[in-house]
């Protein structure tokens, strides 16, 4: 093996000096059961500016977007039946949101092997959460009215597989898993006169995994 070739090789072994790193997947609620039950995710997306620190080490700041819907097999806001049981007149599903806009710190590791390298990485946030289209149930279930907003920090930690496209792009596999240090309250969503929800337990933080895909830009000489 050529000396240039080998040098070129360790060389590739350290993270990129700059890096621009994108995920974007869907998230499953784990946790609280009352969380679970209320909501389903759509999608979670997060984009970092980072630099390296040293070799295989790197940090870096970003953005993170998520977006949860109600649960579409629990809810139905308004259906008559007929004595048999059957649906009379309308009947008009929720559309709860719950988005969350975060910023956070990303501390990170990247692994190579011959066509890419394992990323592991911990990101560490704020998010500022709303609750979109509330359906305003003013049963005595949901009073005291909550706020439809709350803050909350979290912790992330991720891993993903990236492959090379080529020197200065990847395409990778994501896996992340989200704990939020709130404790989910279904009167703020104007869920608690829901019985599914109302019943459940409420013992742990919000928590959910995310499962997709990403892209890395590398930027600068890796020397």
């Amino acid at each position: 093996m050529s000396p240039l070739l080998l040098f070129s090789q360790q060389r590739d072994k350290r993270s990129a000096p700059f890096s621009i790193r994108y995920n974007i997947g869907i998230q499953k609620s784990l946790t609280s059961k009352k969380f679970r039950t209320a909501f389903d995710g759509v999608f979670e997306s997060n984009l970092s500016i980072n630099t390296r620190l040293f070799s295989t080490f790197f940090i870096g700041i970003g953005y993170q977007y998520t977006n949860f819907q109600n649960n579409k097999a629990v809810f139905v806001f308004y259906q008559n039946k007929d004595p048999n049981g059957n649906p009379l007149g309308a009947s008009l599903p929720y559309n709860t949101r719950m988005i969350g806009n975060a910023g956070f710190i990303k501390l990170g590791y990247d692994h190579f092997f011959e066509k890419g390298f394992v990323t592991l990485s911990l990101n560490s946030g704020y998010s500022i959460v709303n609750y979109k289209n509330v359906v305003n149930d003013s049963s005595a279930a949901n009073l005291p009215f909550r706020s439809k907003t709350f803050n909350a920090p979290y912790l992330q930690p991720e891993i993903s597989v990236s492959f090379m496209a080529d020197r200065s792009l990847t395409f990778s596999l994501m896996l992340a898993y989200t704990t939020m240090f709130y404790r989910f309250d279904p009167s703020a969503p104007r869920f608690n006169a829901v019985e599914e929800v109302r019943n459940k337990s409420n013992k742990y933080f919000m928590t959910w995994l995310n499962i997709g895909f990403g892209a890395t830009i590398l930027l600068g000489k890796r020397q």
